[in-house]
């Protein structure tokens, strides 16, 4: 199987991979989840990411009574 670390965000991982992933040690699965996080980090935090989040996050909260 190929590293198991590098998974495009657009391709759902197949079940033998979730299995491969859920038999390493705890540790390594963890160090891998928090990779995973920076690089998303890192991501929400382009400018690009930044712009689109404000167009649709953004506006007047209106309540209806």
């Amino acid at each position: 199987m190929a590293n198991p670390s590098v998974v495009n965000s657009e391709q759902s991982l197949t079940l033998e991979q979730r299995r491969c992933f859920l038999k390493l040690p705890l540790e390594e699965r963890r160090r891998l989840m928090a990779e995973q996080a920076a690089q998303m980090m890192q991501h929400y935090e382009l400018p690009d990411e930044i712009q689109d989040r404000a167009e649709w996050q953004g506006g007047d909260i209106v309540e209806c009574a």
